[in-house]
């Protein structure tokens, strides 16, 4: 995934200091139009490094070589008894400066776990049993702790002409989040079992027999015609509410997965061979370079749209742990943030620094 240039010389150090490490070339794709002598930030091997845009700008997406010096090994030395007290300690559980996570121990750059492990803290884990059996509700605490609203957006301050950037104060609106959907999940199986209809086929039907299976089988295609008129109304509400609901939490998922890969700065990894076919433009996403003032929070890229189409309860439980570190806090069921002690600032801890909100890793 990284491309790698020609290595520059170094000079050895003298004394009892290391030498410094030899500069190594390395590709950045731009993450916006930038002008030259504009610095952002880059990931190489989990450390964080200025990139300095060259003479004559750079575009979106365009390819660069940088160089990237890596900072000298450090000697380990005995600290005197009387001075640990003093030590300084960093902030986290023990995660070194540039080791690929934000200030508040969210990775960057990938993702924490893989998509397949939903039972990594057990079956009855309240991650696990919302995005199985509640996934709406656990959607509702993600986009909470990521500050969207209940509708896919980001939130943003108006008045300062930041659009989609939920770093920025001002707009309060995802602390209503958990609660509209909740509301709105609520409403939608109260409208189903109102609408309800008996299937005029399992009157009869006998599991014990194996005629009432083929008899069952035949008639799917004419039960529709066997209801009432009363019926008929009710049966087409309640597929067009369900079709409507679904859609609502499939267009939910991929805003939230490619928001979450946005700021966390997760390149995609599969599906890629769409995009090779002439399926969109890789840098911009499915939605074009203008999707975060349309319907889109983020670019959406192909693996959000396959992954929410065909692995919900997995990719909605990877996002869960992605933010939170469950080895560490404590899983609630029915909170805003499905975490304890959430501070609602947590998601964006440390991306303000330039690492994550777009600034796309080296590749």
């Amino acid at each position: 995934m990284t491309a790698k240039g020609s290595s520059y010389g170094a000079t050895g150090g003298g004394g009892a200091m290391p030498a410094s490490p030899a500069p190594t070339n390395v590709q950045v794709i731009a993450p916006a139009t930038l002008a030259a002598g504009y610095t952002f930030d880059a990931m190489y091997d989990g450390v964080t490094f200025p990139v300095v845009v060259p003479d004559g700008g750079v575009i979106k997406g365009q390819r660069f070589i940088v160089p990237f010096s890596p900072q000298p090994a450090a000697v380990a030395v005995a600290v005197p008894a009387d001075e640990e007290s003093g030590a300084a300690t960093a902030k986290g559980r023990g995660r070194p400066k540039g080791s690929g996570y934000a200030r508040g121990d969210i990775p960057t750059g990938m993702w924490r776990d893989g998509l397949c492990d939903c039972c990594r803290f057990g079956p009855c884990h309240p991650h696990f049993l919302n995005s199985w059996c509640f996934k709406p509700f656990l959607i509702g605490q993600l986009m909470t702790r990521m500050k969207m609203t209940w509708l896919g957006k980001r939130t943003h301050d108006a008045s300062a002409g930041s659009l989609n950037d939920s770093r920025v104060e001002g707009d309060r609106r995802f602390k209503k989040t958990f609660r509209n959907i909740a509301i709105l999940t609520v409403a939608y199986y109260v409208c189903q079992m109102l609408t309800a209809t008996p299937d005029p086929d399992l009157d009869d039907f006998d599991p014990t027999n194996q005629t009432s299976w083929e008899d069952l089988s035949d008639a799917q295609d004419n039960s529709y015609e066997k209801l009432s008129g009363a019926d008929k109304v009710k049966y087409t509400l309640n597929s067009w509410i369900g079709a409507l609901f679904g859609v609502f939490i499939f267009y939910l998922m991929i805003n939230l997965r490619a928001t979450m890969r946005r700021v966390y700065s997760i390149p995609e990894q599969s599906c890629l061979w769409l995009y090779r076919i002439g399926a969109c433009d890789p840098n911009n996403g499915v939605c074009g370079s203008d999707a975060e003032a349309g319907l889109c929070a983020a670019p959406v890229g192909w693996e959000d749209i396959c992954c929410a189409l065909w692995c919900q309860l997995c990719i909605v439980g990877q996002m869960a742990r992605h933010t939170v570190d469950y080895e560490e806090r404590r899983a609630v069921c029915c909170n805003a943030e499905g975490v304890e002690d959430w501070d609602e600032d947590e998601a964006y801890e440390g991306i303000g620094a330039g690492v994550g909100e777009g600034s796309v890793l080296v590749v």
